[in-house]
């Protein structure tokens, strides 16, 4: 995650603030309260840990998932995609087709390849191996 923080010196003070955004500070507080056990590496020949993988491949939206794994909220994640919380809802909920420059906004938020949460874009999801034994079926409305 690309952090965009601001430094101000403190008169009198040897140290300085540093100012970010709230969902970041949300995302470091999560990672750092999570411990150091909790952050994954990524599965082989994907940018997702294993355990988010597995939860697209049992059906879960690839949108969900990965917001949930970088601690934003439904409206934060919408807010700096430039869409409203309705539409996120419906590309999460109901596999709501966006146009490609919503789905490229929130990959690069998310920061993970266009084709981790747009299978309909990129073949597969995130470069899971097709080798992989698991079912995935996408269903878009």
């Amino acid at each position: 995650m690309k952090l965009n923080v601001q430094f101000i010196k403190h008169p009198g003070s040897k140290e300085r603030m540093v100012v970010l955004p709230e969902s970041q500070y949300r995302v470091l507080k999560r990672t750092a309260m999570a411990g150091v056990a909790d952050l994954e590496e990524p599965a082989p020949n994907s940018p997702l840990p294993k355990r988010v993988l597995d939860r697209i491949a049992a059906g879960e939206n690839p949108v969900r998932a990965v917001r949930i794994l970088r601690g934003l909220s439904g409206r934060q994640l919408a807010a700096q995609a430039g869409i409203t919380p309705s539409m996120l809802s419906q590309i999460e909920r109901s596999g709501k087709t966006a146009s490609t420059k919503t789905l490229k906004a929130i990959a690069h938020i998310l920061e993970v390849p266009l084709g981790a949460i747009s299978p309909h874009l990129s073949a597969g999801i995130g470069g899971v191996p097709a080798d992989t034994g698991r079912a995935v079926a996408w269903i878009l409305t």
